[in-house]
């Protein structure tokens, strides 16, 4: 009876407005919305705070009422975090006709799946799949085995799918960085010339890096975007710089207290509020450079990041790491050569 046609210039725009007040009335929990996707969260330690969640549920169930709309009650999705199981077993939360929002394990939001255990292991598993699936899609299209046109298809359909957001899930646990890495290790394999060469001299041969130095490098560029206040709130004050005139600029990082638990502190270690040890890591050439486009800052971290060794860790390469291929492990290497005099020795013809 009313609306505007689909993929018409004016209609998100006046979707946009018509859903602007949304949150307006919600006091209590924090309210997001990407276009029709909207998701209202809070923290909860008891069962008044549940109340005042449902409370802010009901506020948008009545916005919707006001505006002639109605909700989709079997897309709502309902993630529940923390280890307090009291809580998750003894109360609910409704729907606009009362029914009852079952908890999922894991919520697709905006392309990522979020997981009740705080981890993006379930990501992670459906990131490699996806990319397998289009690797195997490409060999299967394509007859060419030549560099150029492989490096192409994998650019264009692959790498994608293993960058999107990989600054918010990128692994630190040694399975799954091998399990990321392994989906080009293997595409590479097929082209031609490089079937003889092991995985490290491929991607020298290749000039790309490996798949745990590309999120790394994002994640240096996301930290230098916080400090350039070129990203909007909370992570622009969450993360704060400090500036001395031997060491350059540096990023302070979030920690926890000493008797927080394990897990807490694990999680805050594969967050992207670990990212300023990357970033720290850099030369201070580079971690000095500022009021400028961002380009320029991804021009001064390339120069460095091609004289940095990348060799990610996969099987049967063990024996020959001199230390883990995070960005601070290897300059740290690098240091610790240039003291020296050393150097490590080439990696295994595997």
């Amino acid at each position: 009876m009313s609306g505007v046609p689909q993929g018409s210039v004016l209609g998100p725009l006046l979707f946009l407005i018509h859903m602007r007040d949304i949150g307006e009335e919600v006091s209590d929990s924090v309210l997001s919305s990407f276009a029709d996707d909207t998701s209202i969260s809070r923290p909860v330690s008891n069962v008044q705070e549940v109340e005042h969640l449902q409370e802010d549920l009901n506020k948008v169930y009545t916005w919707a009422t006001t505006n002639n709309m109605t909700f989709n009650e079997e897309k709502f999705e309902m993630l529940r975090c923390g280890p307090d199981c009291t809580i998750k077993t003894t109360t609910t939360l409704h729907t606009e006709g009362g029914s009852h929002i079952t908890p999922t394990p894991h919520v697709k939001c905006l392309g990522v799946y979020l997981s009740g255990d705080g981890s993006f292991s379930h990501h992670i598993t459906e990131t490699v799949r996806k990319a397998r699936g289009m690797a195997g899609w490409v060999m299967r299209t394509f007859a060419s085995r030549e560099p150029e046109v492989m490096l192409t298809l994998w650019k264009a359909l692959v790498q994608p799918l293993l960058d999107y957001c990989s600054q918010l899930w990128s692994p630190h646990k040694k399975a799954d960085i091998q399990r990321l890495e392994a989906v080009q290790r293997s595409f590479t394999k097929h082209i031609r010339g490089l079937h003889d060469l092991n995985y490290w001299d491929r991607l020298k041969t290749l000039g790309i890096y490996s798949q745990q130095r590309r999120r790394e490098r994002y994640r240096a560029i996301s930290i230098w975007k916080v400090l350039e206040k070129q990203v909007a709130e909370p992570m622009s004050s969450a993360l704060q710089a400090h500036f001395n005139e031997r060491t350059g600029r540096k990023c302070s990082r979030r920690t926890l207290p000493s008797k927080a638990p394990g897990r807490c502190k694990t999680l805050l270690a594969a967050s992207l509020a670990h990212g300023p040890k990357i970033f720290n890591s850099l030369h201070k050439n580079v971690r000095n450079i500022t009021g400028c486009s961002v380009n320029t800052f991804k021009y001064g971290l390339e120069k460095i990041l091609r004289t940095v060794p990348d060799e990610p860790p996969v099987p049967g390469y063990t024996a020959k790491c001199r230390t883990s291929n995070t960005l601070p492990g290897q300059v740290a290497l690098l240091d610790r050569d240039a003291r020296t005099g050393s150097s490590g020795g080439p990696p295994p013809p595997l």
